[in-house]
């Protein structure tokens, strides 16, 4: 999937004529606005398209990597980015449909990020402070300013149309001419994404709750605060206390969109290093932080050693 996926991005950019760098960097110059379009028209075709992905529970919530937020790190990312792609025309993704495309500006360029990724690991030790700098976790836009997801999707959507417009002036204005300024595609387009943005009014509602669980054996559920210790002390003698870090892997890889991996170190050893698509949750924060998992899936909880993934293991079970 990851490589139709790759291939479809890929035939996208191309078309969209991101194979040129004359047009990618045009932009900087507000005389080609074809990134923001682009990128806009993504975000927003994801923004809709996740959240209702998720009402309609046709993908989990827990099965989606979400970066965490560093702004200091991420804001200066962003800046030696801007300055990277200006002066060599490309980002990386474009760079490979460059580079597929013949382009050896591109092939330079790609050699450059390569070079450069092995330079930052290299380096990793001196700017590892840097790297972590304004760490908030994972942060949300509509959470920080106390707005609901369904509003902030509107809202995004109105401001993606809004772009739209303005660009459409703005090469207009440059370049004296634009393609689709007032045009009835223009104003089409723009209805068809408040009417995607309103959607989720429409469709409102909590995603479905029976999760399948790809054959696993989940806890039984329980009406009583106390579970039966004879219970528990049955599961851990049939071994369904824990699972082999080989079957771990497995279930990783496999993607299993019901897996809920929890790592109950302290912030600085995850951030170090951890499992792939494993979360960071304190111990004291996971009884509220997997209340929406409760019977749901499978949970596994790791950590340096057995003792508190095994005691939180057991707290959990018995709630």
């Amino acid at each position: 999937m990851s490589l139709v996926i790759g291939i479809l991005f890929g035939i996208v950019l191309e078309r969209a004529g991101f194979g040129s760098s004359r047009r990618l960097s045009g932009v900087f110059y507000f005389k080609d606005m074809a990134v923001i379009k682009v990128m806009f028209t993504a975000m927003i075709t994801a923004i809709i398209g996740i959240t209702l992905s998720l009402r309609f529970g046709l993908i989990a919530e827990h099965a989606i990597y979400l970066n965490p937020t560093l702004y200091k790190a991420q804001i200066l990312g962003g800046l030696i980015f801007g300055i990277g792609f200006v002066t060599g025309g490309w980002c990386p993704g474009t760079a490979a449909v460059g580079a597929a495309s013949g382009k050896w500006d591109a092939f330079i360029f790609l050699g450059g990020a390569v070079g450069g990724s092995f330079f930052f690991n290299e380096t990793y030790t001196w700017v590892k402070e840097l790297y972590e700098a304004g760490n908030q976790h994972t942060a949300f836009v509509y959470e920080s300013i106390g707005m609901s997801k369904d509003w902030f999707v509107l809202l995004f959507v109105l401001m993606g149309i809004l772009v739209f417009w303005c660009v459409e002036l703005i090469e207009k204005k440059i370049t004296q001419k634009s393609a689709y300024l007032n045009s009835a595609f223009l104003k089409q387009f723009s209805f068809v994404l408040l009417i995607a943005g309103f959607s989720v009014f429409m469709l409102s509602g909590e995603p479905p709750s029976a999760a399948k669980t790809n054959g696993l054996e989940t806890l039984p559920q329980s009406t009583s605060s106390k579970v039966s210790e004879q219970v528990l002390l049955t599961r851990i003698d049939n071994a369904l206390d824990h699972i082999e870090p080989e079957e771990l892997a497995q279930r990783i890889i496999s993607g299993q969109k019901d897996l809920v991996l929890v790592d109950v170190r302290s912030e600085p050893e995850f951030l170090k290093f951890h499992i792939k698509t494993a979360r960071h949750i304190p111990l004291k924060d996971l009884v509220e932080q997997l209340e929406p998992y409760r019977n749901l899936g499978m949970i596994v909880l790791y950590s340096n050693g057995m003792t508190h993934p095994a005691q939180a293991r057991d707290v959990l079970f018995r709630m």
